[in-house]
Formats: C-alpha cells, structure tokens, sequence
C-alpha cells in the first residue's frame, strides 16, 4: 500500500478519447527514458494532419499532452492500460499507429521502444497481421533520403 493511494482513489483520472491517445503516444515517446525533438515534432505534424486532432486549436492539443503527462506521472503503466479501455476499437489501431510512428521518428527503435510497442499491441488488443501492418506502412512512410 503506497502513501498516495487514498488521493489517487480520490482524484481519479478520466480520458476522453483524445486524452486516451495521447497518453499513449506520450508513453510511447518516453519508453527509451527521454522525449527527442524530432518525436515531439512527429507529435505535433501527427495531431494537425489527424482527423482525431485537426480541429483542435494549438492550445487544445498542448493541454491534452499537458493531461497525458500528468496522468503518466501519476499512474504508470496503468494509465496506458486505461486509456486503452477508454477507446473503441478502430481508435486502438489509431492510437498504435501513432504510437509506431513517433517511436520510428528518430530513426532508431531502442530494446525499450520495441518491448513498449509489443506490450502496446498486446494491451490494445491489436492482432499480428494489424500490428505488423502498422510497423511496415510505418517504416516505409519514415525512410529518409
């Protein structure tokens, strides 16, 4: 029994679906430990061209990731899995999707990035075929020149 867990049952956290992704994509990009420039931009390209985020104003989006950051802070592990159930099952593949890409953003997919996206699938309940899907469309779309 920890010392916070009566506030943490007292001032629990709720996602919208928005929220929700964003706390996974968040935790994706600190699966290695550290938030890189180039997967912060990944962020920032992936909510203006996302039907999920593009009618969001700047400061909308900035308050979602403020919210996921938070929330990751607080929970753990377990705000992934509950932002995971928070989510329908077509935004599951999207929040995978966008998972795999800012992991891929720079380039270089650490043991901890790889285990994280793996455990990721499992916990969205994203099959192999999908999940494999995701990483080749994923790796293509990142070749650089």
């Amino acid at each position: 029994m920890g010392l916070f867990d009566a506030f943490k049952a007292a001032n629990p956290i709720d996602f919208d679906e928005q929220e929700a992704i964003m706390t996974i994509v968040i935790s994706a990009i600190m699966a290695d430990g550290q938030a890189d420039d180039e997967e912060i931009g990944r962020l920032r390209s992936m909510c203006a061209r996302s039907p999920v985020f593009a009618a969001n104003p700047v400061e909308r989006d900035d308050k979602i990731i403020n919210f996921a950051v938070r929330a990751i802070k607080q929970m753990g592990q377990d705000a992934v899995v509950k932002a995971a159930a928070a989510l329908r099952p077509p935004l599951r593949e999207v929040a995978f999707a966008f998972a795999v890409e800012v992991v891929m953003a720079d380039g270089v997919v650490g043991a901890d990035e790889e285990h994280f996206i793996t455990d990721l699938a499992a916990t969205l309940s994203i099959g192999t075929r999908v999940a494999e899907a995701v990483v080749l469309a994923t790796t293509i779309r990142c070749r650089s020149l």
